[in-house]
């Protein structure tokens, strides 16, 4: 459906406009989305509109090149007006938003209009705190938030000789650096006893000071601003403390309060400021609508509390994560803030949050131009501040912050300049397969694991691998003796005959045709209950109901996302054929999420969760190390992946054995070192650098400083891999997988935990 096509439900609401994707705002959050939408492949109409007459653009522009005349639209524009058409993305300029009804999803502009909506993003941003002042209304009197505003700003500079800038934070230090750069005599006047408050770090701003004042700047700390004076047009403005400053031009940067007024009444939760009240997937109370960027109040799962960040890079980031979750990804927003600042020709980074902080660490010398300092919280870094250093530390102190952690011996080693981050790992992670009854071997390689004392921070499994992980993440620390009673409570008593062979024949036929009692039933033994369950209805061999007891035994469902292991699992959509992730960080599971990782058809049903019909995600990917890297980023892993089904294996030698090794290629581990993948990025690195060697050296300084140079280029902390590989006998019989008796269980737990020693002991070397 096209933009401004009706939908017959929006027709009853009196739309005159429909979008399927309706983006509120002009801004990086909502350009982002845009793209990304399309980019997932969104088929639906996207609509975005916008308060501004001009396209998107990089607002951080505004306080330095814009305003001092530097940049055109070809370097200041997100995307050229021509990429909107291309991509099927109707943007709305000059559309002022007067409400929204959210219960009948509609938004009424300004004029009247009405535009439905399927799904809605608000990321309107923040609009700037006035000043509260006789005469703040003189002309010669501005504030920064528009290209608008740099343009007015820009042209009042030419006729000014002496400027005052309210506000000593980032912004306004950018300001009053354009000012000074521009001729201008500037005064910055701040209500507090340091400039850069936010940095939480009295040195840094004293730092500061003394540089701002020694490119000309005068400073009034502790002050503030009684009135502004001036008989047709600003001419000094007086202080509280008495002062009073001569000047042409006054530019107001004290804050903002965000762009809300319109969603008053309509039902979306707003806080005590007016933001935008968003959960961890950035969702509102209304089930429809998103939010982004400077408007929204998050709750932020690496610090654990409700924020709010005024940043370009975590409104870009955010606008892509609600894209994907409108296509029903369900993501949490982990990400680690950045915020990228140039005073003059200093610029630096700060991410995380500064103000958690009891201790703090110092890298380097400010002076020499490459210092960093930790902000940390007893062990655990939870912020940096970075001038001048390696991109490679700054991505590596990224990963430290969002897996806080713990430094330990090692902390003082961060005053070293040359002690190398990337030599502490931040995560181990367990990635584990589907195989039925093979997955009695991973829970021997858990027990030989947790004796070398290695014990997961997060496990990835698929089909029994995810019976597997929901027991160790329910179990943290002690998943071996949990996970051995759960797959005593699985086991089938073999029968006793003389052979092994017999013995393993019978007890495989019984299991076949009685089932295994604590985790699935045939059909046929089960008296019907109506038509559905006639053999000629039925959609599955067996029941796994049994399976939901068992599960609930050794995991407690409500403490999942409290455990320090976190799980994540793969199901399929039946009707969509999409594979979808299950994250115990982020969705309220429950034995029926972890059924249904393991649903795997004709055997079992389907399982029902929210109305969507899944099987087992192992028919599309056996391997969820994908997973892994989707949710958990590709950065500073230990990680130890169990393979069921060996990649390697001499010939089939009859029909048996053709079967068997078809089944192992299928579901074997397809995930490796993509070598080319790795060699392509090289190259485009070294391409970025060859063309940033030919800049002088400041511009290729100011370069390096931006956040996408440093998570584009810097490489993170390594991970490596390490497999532990099931090797099995060859002519295994075909039941191998559906053979849960306590003799093959026993032999594959037995099998599971000599490998997993052997491997840990140096039989395998692991893959960086």
């Amino acid at each position: 459906m096209n933009a401004g096509t009706l939908a017959p439900e929006a027709v009853q609401t009196g739309a005159t406009r429909y979008a399927d994707f309706l983006l509120l705002g002009g801004g990086i959050a909502s350009a982002a989305a845009a793209s990304t939408l399309r980019a997932e492949g969104a088929t639906g109409s996207v609509m975005m509109l916008s308060a501004e007459d001009v396209p998107p653009y990089h607002h951080p522009a505004l306080s330095k090149h814009l305003l001092l005349g530097d940049d055109g639209d070809e370097r200041l524009l997100i995307h050229p007006m021509s990429f909107y058409e291309e991509n099927g993305i109707d943007l709305v300029l000059g559309a002022h938003v007067d409400r929204v009804d959210a219960a009948r999803q509609v938004v009424v502009t300004r004029t009247g209009e009405k535009i439905g909506y399927g799904q809605l993003l608000i990321a309107t941003g923040a609009k700037p705190l006035a000043l509260k002042a006789p005469g703040a209304n003189l002309p010669g009197v501005f504030s920064l938030r528009q290209r608008s505003d740099a343009e007015a700003i820009r042209g009042a500079m030419s006729e000014a000789k002496r400027a005052v800038v309210l506000g000593g934070s980032y912004l306004g230090l950018e300001i009053a650096m354009s000012l000074l750069a521009a001729g201008l005599q500037v005064t910055i006047i701040e209500r507090g006893p340091r400039l850069l408050p936010h940095l939480e770090a009295p040195r840094l701003s004293q730092y500061f000071e003394r540089y701002a004042e020694s490119r000309g700047a005068t400073l009034l700390l502790n002050e503030q601003v009684a009135a502004v004076r001036g008989c047709g047009h600003v001419e000094q403005v007086a202080t509280i403390g008495g002062q009073l400053v001569p000047c042409d031009l006054v530019v107001v940067s004290i804050g903002v309060t965000p762009a809300t007024d319109f969603l008053k009444g309509s039902g979306i939760s707003l806080d005590d400021e007016g933001y935008v009240v968003a959960d961890a997937q950035l969702r509102t109370n209304v089930p429809t609508v998103f939010a982004a960027g400077d408007v929204t109040t998050f709750y932020d799962p690496v610090f654990a509390r409700r924020r709010h960040l005024q940043h370009w890079d975590n409104a870009q980031k955010q606008g892509r994560l609600v894209a994907r979750n409108m296509l029903g990804r369900r993501l949490r927003y982990d990400e680690v803030s950045y915020f990228f600042c140039e005073v003059g020709d200093i610029g630096f980074n700060v991410l995380g949050s500064p103000e958690e902080a009891d201790n703090w660490i110092t890298r380097g010398s400010l002076e020499k131009g490459s210092f960093a300092l930790f902000y940390l919280k007893g062990d655990v870094p939870r912020a940096l501040f970075s001038v001048g250093r390696p991109p490679d530390e700054i991505r590596v102190a990224e990963g430290l912050i969002r897996y806080r952690v713990a430094l330990g011996a090692v902390k003082e080693r961060l005053r070293e300049p040359g002690f190398v981050l990337d030599h502490i790992p931040t995560q181990t992670a367990l990635i584990l397969q589907g195989g039925g009854a093979l997955g009695a071997f991973e829970c021997g390689v858990v027990k030989a694991l947790e004796e070398g004392g290695i014990f997961p921070d997060i496990v990835a499994g698929v089909s029994i691998g995810a019976l597997n992980g929901a027991v160790i993440a329910g179990n943290p620390g002690h998943a071996s003796e949990a996970l051995q009673s759960f797959w005593a409570d699985l086991s089938v008593t073999t029968p006793e005959l003389a052979y092994e062979d017999l013995r393993r024949a019978a007890a495989t036929t019984k299991i076949l045709s009685l089932g295994v009692p604590n985790f699935f039933t045939p059909r046929w033994v089960m008296p019907p209950k109506g038509p559905g369950d006639w053999p000629i209805n039925w959609t599955s061999y067996y029941d796994t109901s049994p399976m939901r007891a068992l599960l609930s035994k050794y995991v407690d469902f409500k403490t999942l996302k409290d455990s320090p292991v976190r799980l994540l699992m793969s199901a399929v959509d039946v009707t969509t054929a999409t594979l979808e992730v299950f994250d115990s960080y982020v969705d309220d599971l429950t034995p029926d999420h972890v059924l249904a990782s393991g649903s795997l058809p004709p055997g079992f049903p389907w399982t029902v969760i929210d109305g969507k019909a899944y099987w087992d995600g192992g028919i599309i990917s056996n391997s969820p190390l994908d997973l892994l890297l989707e949710r958990c980023g590709p950065d500073g892993k230990r990680v130890f992946i169990v393979d069921l089904f060996s990649g390697k294996r001499a010939l089939p030698a009859n029909m048996m054995e053709v079967f068997a090794r078809r089944d192992e290629i299928v579901y074997s581990e397809r995930v490796q070192s993509d070598l080319h993948y790795r060699e392509k990025i090289e190259l485009y690195r070294k391409l970025v650098d060859y063309v940033v060697s030919f800049l002088d050296d400041a511009e290729a300084a100011k370069i390096k400083r931006i956040p996408a140079y440093i998570q584009l280029m810097g490489d993170g902390a390594n991970s490596s891999i390490t497999r532990i590989v099931r090797t099995g006998q060859s002519g295994e019989h075909a039941s191998r997988d559906y053979d849960f008796s306590d003799l093959a269980i026993r032999n594959n737990q037995a099998e599971g935990y000599a490998i997993a020693k052997r491997t840990l002991s140096g039989g395998a070397e692991p893959e960086a």
